[in-house]
């Protein structure tokens, strides 16, 4: 978690960055509990990106991805996956030579940017102890409001452990389907597409 924040903070841009120790909450719930007491800090931000403590970030990580991000119209956006990185869907793996592409959904972890023309509607979280089924449901609402949702190819992370590597999966499964029950979502099929679009292929090279 250091080396990612050391990283973030090499960034142009101004960055407030947090750590949320790990309780016996939930992600969800601490990340919900912080957000709250950032609330005038949040309301300033262009951008809110969740990071998990154990992703590699690469050099020079926050100023491209927010660029190409932001030149592709990206209101939900997250890196895509190194080939060695532990990824739960295939759709946010990596796509050698491009920039960014558009997909129906972006994954909860292990970094997640949320642009603040969603913030109204995704903030504050529902009350999710871990968040499962929250980023599927979050591509349905992208989809109600028009918002573009996409993969940064150009600035891929390393996942360093798999999901729910440390904690067991029934109760965060029981709580996803609990939720989604009455909240619309894209399906697994929808979640798998993607198409690349522009951000003027390589600008970010040459500034």
């Amino acid at each position: 978690m250091d080396e990612a924040v050391t990283e973030l903070l090499r960034s142009r841009h101004e960055v407030i960055t947090r750590i949320v120790d790990i309780d016996e909450r939930g992600k969800f719930e601490r990340l919900r509990a912080e957000l709250d007491a950032l609330a005038e800090d949040v309301e300033l931000a262009d951008w809110l990106l969740l990071i998990d403590d154990d992703v590699e970030l690469p050099r020079g990580f926050l100023d491209r991805f927010v660029c190409i991000a932001e030149r592709a119209g990206l209101r939900l956006a997250q890196p895509a996956h190194r080939r060695r990185s532990h990824a739960a869907w295939p759709v946010t793996r990596r796509h050698p030579g491009q920039d960014v592409r558009r997909t129906r959904f972006v994954e909860i972890g292990p970094v997640t940017a949320l642009h603040r023309d969603t913030f109204a509607a995704l903030l504050p979280f529902p009350p999710l102890s871990m968040g499962w089924g929250l980023d599927v449901h979050w591509g349905a609402v992208a989809a109600e409001h028009g918002w573009p949702v996409g993969v940064v190819d150009a600035t891929p992370v390393r996942h360093t452990a798999p999901a729910a590597g440390g904690y067991a999966r029934e109760a965060p499964v029981a709580e996803a389907r609990a939720f989604l029950a009455d909240r619309p979502y894209v399906t697994r099929a929808e979640a798998g597409w993607s198409a690349r679009t522009s951000s003027s292929p390589g600008w970010w090279r040459r500034r």
